[in-house]
């Protein structure tokens, strides 16, 4: 079995800069994050800042099927 390893720059990013390196709009990111595609650590509070897990994200990319 192949060995995978995945380096992260940052462990978290906000929403801006996730809008930034992926190119969706913030109505796709919005829907995809409602649809559990985009996972983000818990808010706290209504003017939390959106931060999304990358750590998460890399996991999940890492399980899907080739």
């Amino acid at each position: 079995m192949a060995s995978i390893q995945i380096a992260l720059d940052s462990p978290y990013i906000t929403k801006a800069e996730y809008l930034r390196r992926s190119g969706l709009t913030s109505s796709t990111f919005d829907r995809q994050k409602a649809a559990g595609d985009i996972i983000i650590l818990p808010k706290h509070g209504p003017k939390g800042s959106v931060m999304v897990n990358m750590v998460a994200m890399a996991k999940k990319a890492a399980e899907q099927p080739v």
